[in-house]
């Protein structure tokens, strides 16, 4: 990439600003709350709260999550032993329920000691992604938004389905992108905190990447799969 000297407006600079100062001294420290709302009654609606639940932990390392799955596992199997006795058939349900809760089970074993990190990433995003947008936007440079874009498309890919490839891909734009605000020679009050952004993206990513490679790709993909499997087989059954 040629290397850039760029006049950057006023407006940016004080953005930038904000941006380095609650970076260094005022990141929030968000607590996870749990809003105590009744257990739902039906088989579906139970499930779309395990789902919901596994997300949260995978995403936002929310510790909260890891008791309601339990929780929800349990309210779903008492569910589904009255759909028994009623005369419904859950014995296919059974058996790939008994997989995916074996397989979130060892997920949230490989997440549990990563989640105070995954938390901290994910706070640290929230409340930095719209100074790090809005720079990128006044800066202009279409090279630098793209890269960003395909870094951030990359990520939620690999969260959904870990590939080797896509690992790779990210490291590898990760670098791009860093290159790129490098050799844009800008003021340390507005590289600093683009840079910070950045590193903390990749370290998002690492902590998550590092549970999913102890997990197995193919694992994550089989809790997938069976979900789908499973929300088939629920719609057999009673909404309530």
């Amino acid at each position: 990439m040629k290397k850039l000297l760029l006049l950057i407006p006023v407006s940016l600079l004080a953005v930038s600003g904000f941006f380095w100062f609650t970076h260094d001294s005022a990141t929030p420290q968000t607590q996870s709350v749990m809003i105590h709302q009744p257990m739902p009654t039906g088989a579906k609606e139970l499930f779309s709260l395990n789902e919901s639940a596994l997300r949260k932990i995978i995403h936002h390392g929310d510790t909260a999550s890891v008791s309601l799955i339990n929780t929800s596992f349990d309210a779903l199997e008492s569910k589904l032993k009255e759909d028994q006795k009623a005369g419904y058939s859950i014995s296919k349900l059974q058996t790939i329920l008994s997989t995916y809760k074996e397989d979130t089970t060892f997920l949230t074993q490989k997440f549990a000691p990563r989640l105070e990190a995954l938390r901290h990433c994910d706070q640290f995003e929230l409340s930095h992604e719209k100074p790090f947008l809005t720079s990128v936007d006044q800066i202009g440079l279409h090279e630098l938004k793209s890269a960003y874009f395909e870094l951030d498309t990359i990520r939620n890919r690999y969260l959904k389905n870990p590939t080797v490839d896509d690992k790779i891909a990210y490291e590898h734009e990760n670098q791009r992108l860093h290159n790129i605000i490098v050799e844009l020679y800008l003021d340390a009050p507005i590289e600093k905190p683009l840079l910070a952004y950045l590193d903390n993206h990749k370290h998002y990513f690492e902590v998550i990447s590092s549970a999913y490679d102890e997990l197995g790709y193919d694992r994550v993909e089989r809790l997938r799969t069976n979900a789908y499997a499973i929300k088939s087989e629920l719609q057999l059954l009673p909404s309530i």
